[in-house]
């Protein structure tokens, strides 16, 4: 506690005259005229002040989101002390981070929220963001009031409500790279108790990124959604919402690349004994060429969706029911989610460079692969995605000595999948049925998830001043998983007797034309008696755990507030879905930490300075790292990766939001994060047996850095309010982020350097109109966006990082009018 509060003084000190975007007005009516606006957030399930709050909030009014373009989880990140985005490798594998608490694989640690409802999946929390009232970023574990992974925090945006009177606007936005954007809506009344709002959008982009190889585009993309809310409110006890949301898109592939090992000099595993090679990469990881993405792009006869790239389509409705009784208020959310999607990525992201050609790995009956191919693998993967929920609450009207809160809540989740693992490029192969071919893996999932919460919440005013909030949920889960893996052969073999029958499989699959598997492959399922890691599998696990919070909270005076808090944290353990794992490594367990934070929430100098500042510590247990799983093939070794529970980790860390006003013309804003999340025990012995052989003992990360957090990240925004004659309204902002180096991975040895990037807006606006010129990433910082440990398969599969490029600068124009 003492080493947080001196870095709570150490920040304040560094940051006193710099940003929030949570900003506040203050509850006297005497406010300063050019005093922030206030900001009502529902957090907590209830309609509260922001500054008013005792938990680390930062939040965006629909004024803040137009004006920092803020369109997607990206954007929001740059923007929020706290919360870092990594996009793993397409939109199938967002990873939103908050206070550290970064995972690559299984749940988010953030759980994510469309007007109160959750968003599943890690391909569904990256949304278009049009038509948003409010953006709410908590901090912290939220697991007591929120439940379903908010192991971290949580985000949630709200959807503008329907308005009381005929309104519609429009606007579009044109830029280099292709950029192309529309976006409208319309909301009024259809009768005195009845209102409506519905909007759409589409865009289109040609991507910054094209293919080395084929000169194609890869980053793109075509993406449109329609969004409808109909209000019902007969009277002034009773409110109904009904919403609908529609989206569908058609995005390239993610613009990576393998980066070249240039250290650890050795013989990789199956190579002559002449040849020695770098077997690692070490050090900061490069960006990519804007011409230089090692992926192809050309659709292939046969290949599975038809092309190269990411397809999801998604429904979502809810019904908001609540009635205001005087004393309690009685509130229901049904949900309902539907999500399709298909993605076909090339699976190796290499070519070969070298003259006399590159050797594979691990199959003898495959020659060396001649200079400039580069199909050597793909990786694809259908999934079908329904989401069922209800949440019932009853919340006294917040006027008592006593306010309280206590709802149930049910979540129902179907998520059913078939993974590919392709290698089109293969010229000959095996003419007999093998159960452990790598090279043909087609495995099906299916995963459902059914739980049960009952939560509540008591908040004690013991004086005018002084709160105490107690928060608790109970949670019981219930996860099954079945895999059914299948197999492909030459068309003359024949299944081996005893096997299980395992369906059609629904998708095409892609041939090489040189190879002998020509025509359609026959698809045959595991035989009976082969090991339990490739045989069918069903099976099914429980979670059950309470997850309480208490906060004290003081109000110093009208302008200030200070706050402590205890909460813990929990998560769910979930199943290893791939076919590299044995048995005791197919379930992973729940994580769990206690969180512990103080807080300050101030205005000060007439409401011209506000300045929030929060430390906390989080103490990580039983968490779900990432283990290498050896892999033996064609007599050489390789890891896959498979989640499980050997780590802990400590974080500390400091944010701090403030804004100064000078006069009516300047402004800053800024904020800061320092994070220091290590491990404290990880010690990864999945290899033990191979590293014995060699002398070596398992691989301790004790003391090393999580992957993907930098230790500092901080935001300085000065914006201009320019004076004009006339009814045009002229502002000017610049948004420079700064982020210190992360880690790619555990063990350290490969880094994302230090990234500086400068956004620039300049808005015009009288009213009706509004016309505003952007720059992101100004000075075209090329730093990478994300990286994992991968394979180079031109260099006998050594390990080498697979590197995401960033999006580069974009320029663009957009024009709106309010009708």
């Amino acid at each position: 506690m003492r080493l947080i509060l001196r870095a709570g003084l150490l920040a304040a000190t560094m940051l006193s005259p710099a940003a929030a975007f949570a900003q506040a007005a203050p509850a006297e009516e005497e406010q300063a005229a050019n005093a922030p606006q206030e900001i009502i957030v529902t957090a907590r399930k209830t309609s509260e002040k922001l500054q008013d709050v005792p938990v680390a909030i930062t939040a965006f009014t629909a004024d803040d989101i137009k004006a920092a373009k803020i369109e997607r989880l990206a954007d929001l990140a740059k923007l929020t002390p706290g919360l870092n985005f990594t996009p793993l490798f397409g939109a199938q594998n967002q990873l939103p981070i908050i206070r550290g608490a970064a995972q690559t694989l299984g749940q988010l640690n953030v759980g994510v929220f469309l007007d109160g409802i959750f968003l599943s999946g890690k391909a569904g929390v990256d949304l278009e963001l049009n038509d948003l009232e409010r953006i709410e970023v908590v901090k912290g574990p939220q697991s007591a009031l929120y439940g379903r992974n908010t192991f971290a925090g949580a985000i949630n945006y709200v959807t503008k409500r329907p308005s009381a009177v005929l309104t519609a606007n429009a606007e579009f936005t044109g830029g280099n790279n292709g950029l192309v954007k529309g976006i409208a809506s319309v909301s009024g009344p259809i009768s005195d108790t009845l209102r409506f709002r519905v909007g759409g959008f589409f865009r289109q982009f040609d991507g910054f990124y094209r293919s080395s190889i084929d000169g194609g585009k890869v980053d793109f993309a075509q993406n449109y959604g329609a969004i409808g809310t109909l209000e019902w409110a007969p009277d002034e006890a009773f409110l109904a919402t009904l919403r609908f949301t529609y989206s569908k898109e058609n995005n390239g592939q993610p613009p990576s690349s393998i980066i070249r090992t240039n250290g650890g000099i050795g013989q990789p595993a199956g190579a002559p004994a002449s040849q020695r090679r770098n077997l690692f990469f070490f050090g900061e990881v490069p960006g990519i060429a804007r011409n230089g993405v090692t992926v192809n792009t050309r659709s292939v006869p046969g290949l599975p969706g038809g092309s190269y790239g990411d397809r999801e389509e998604s429904i979502r409705g809810s019904l908001d029911l609540q009635y205001d009784f005087g004393p309690v208020t009685l509130t229901s959310i049904t949900a309902y989610a539907k999500r399709n999607a298909e993605f076909t990525f090339d699976g190796d992201n290499t070519i070969c460079d070298r003259t006399g050609g590159c050797p594979t790995f691990g199959f003898p009956f495959v020659p060396n692969l001649p200079i400039g191919s580069s199909a050597f693998s793909l990786s694809s993967n259908d999934g079908y995605f329904r989401d069922i929920s209800q949440e019932v609450r009853l919340s006294s009207s917040g006027k008592q000595t006593i306010d309280w809160l206590v709802g149930f809540y049910y979540y129902d989740n179907i998520n059913v999948g078939v993974e590919r693992g392709l290698s089109p490029s293969t010229t000959t192969g095996p003419t007999a049925y093998s159960a452990f071919n790598p090279n043909y893996s087609f495995p099906r999932i299916r995963l459902t998830t059914k739980s049960y919460s009952g939560f509540g919440s008591v908040n004690w005013h013991a004086t005018d001043k002084f709160t105490i909030t107690g928060e608790i949920r109970y949670e019981s889960e219930t996860q099954t998983f079945a895999q059914c893996p299948t197999f492909f052969a030459n068309p003359s073999a024949t299944p081996p007797a005893g096997t299980v029958g395992c369906g059609a499989v629904p998708s095409p699959i892609v041939t090489s034309p040189t190879s002998p598997f020509t025509g359609a492959l026959t698809v045959f399922p595991s035989p009976a008696g082969t090991a339990a890691a490739t045989a069918f599998t069903a099976t099914q696990q429980t979670f059950s755990f309470a997850t309480p919070r208490a906060i004290f909270s003081y109000k110093v005076d009208p302008s200030a507030l200070v706050y402590a808090s205890y909460a813990r944290g929990a998560k769910t353990g979930g199943f290893n879905t791939g076919l590299n794992v044995f048995p005791d490594q197919r379930t992973f367990q729940p994580e769990t930490t206690n969180n512990y934070e103080i807080g300050l929430k101030s205005r000060l100098f007439d409401n011209r300075l506000l300045f929030n500042v929060a430390g906390y510590y989080t103490d990580w247990q039983n968490q779900q790292a990432v283990c290498q799983n050896p892999v033996t093939a064609g007599g050489n070794s390789t890891n896959r990766s498979y989640s499980c529970n050997v780590a802990a980790a400590n974080i500390y860390g400091v944010e701090v939001e403030t804004s100064y006003r000078f006069n009516d013309v300047l402004s800053v804003f800024g904020n800061y994060a320092w994070t220091r999340a290590r491990y404290s025990r990880f010690i990864d012995d999945s290899g033990a047996q191979n590293l014995a052989l060699a002398g070596l003992p398992a691989i301790n990360f004790d003391g090393k850095s999580l992957p993907y957090v930098p230790d500092h990240k901080f935001l300085i925004s000065p914006r201009v309010d320019v004076p004009t004659k006339g009814p045009i309204k002229l502002q000017a902002r610049a948004d420079f982020v700064y982020q210190s180096k992360s880690f790619v991975r555990a063990d350290n040895l490969q880094n994302f350097g230090d990234r500086a990037t400068v956004d620039f807006r300049v808005t015009a606006t009288n009213g009706a109109w509004r016309l505003q010129f952007f720059v992101d990433n100004a000075f075209d910082d090329a730093s990478p966006l994300a990286g994992v440990r991968f394979f180079d398969t031109t260099n006998f599969f050594v390990s080498a990082p697979l590197v995401q490029g960033a999006n580069r600068r974009q320029i663009g124009v957009s024009l709106g009018y309010n009708f």
